[in-house]
């Protein structure tokens, strides 16, 4: 059985989601014509459907986090805590690839491509270490493409609206611990000056 990277499926999604929408990113210096491998076409597929399910609710959300480079990684990190706060499956998997996808649209339309990167490696990471042991007693990213195979749209284990609120509140506190922590550091940065 081969074994699959989750940075290559991570990068995959995000260029493919880039692409849809007109922008052209060249993280790994891969065209964007390469023919995706089995688990980066499921991915795609159960993306795609994911947002094409949540599309109006998920792009409201992220308009409503107002991403800066300031509050971008504790905005980003706080709503995929939540999404996994009360446990793992491949339709929240599924969601947080949806997730970092949609966040680096965002990116690009606003003018902060910059991102795109750093939402990869965030992405990367927060897999690697926080939901290996779930992915190795789940066949790895093989257990991704059996769940696209075997189950019907109507059958995946999709966060509900409910989640999708949570993780608006998530992302609203976020923004709002970093613009009261921020204004701190420089109210007590003015005080040691003056």
């Amino acid at each position: 059985m081969e074994s699959y990277n989750t940075r290559s499926i991570v990068v995959d999604y995000i260029k493919h989601r880039v692409a849809k929408e007109g922008f052209q990113w060249e993280n790994d210096g891969r065209q964007s014509s390469v023919t995706p491998n089995v688990v980066q076409s499921a991915m795609r597929s159960l993306g795609d459907e994911f947002e094409e399910r949540f599309r109006n609710r998920f792009n409201d959300l992220i308009e409503q986090l107002n991403i800066t480079d300031n509050n971008a990684y504790d905005t980003f990190k706080i709503i995929v805590d939540e999404t996994f706060s009360d446990g793992v499956n491949w339709g929240r998997i599924v969601a947080l690839l949806g997730f970092a996808g949609c966040f680096v649209v965002y990116c690009f339309v606003h003018n902060k491509s910059h991102l795109a990167d750093n939402v990869v490696e965030w992405v990367t990471s927060y897999i690697d270490t926080n939901l290996q042991e779930w992915l190795t007693s789940n066949d790895k990213w093989q257990g991704l493409v059996e769940f696209y195979s075997r189950r019907t749209e109507s059958q995946r284990d999709w966060p509900s609206f409910k989640t999708l609120i949570k993780w608006s509140v998530a992302g609203l506190g976020a923004i709002t611990l970093v613009a009261f922590l921020t204004h701190k550091k420089i109210i007590k940065f003015n005080h040691l000056i003056l």
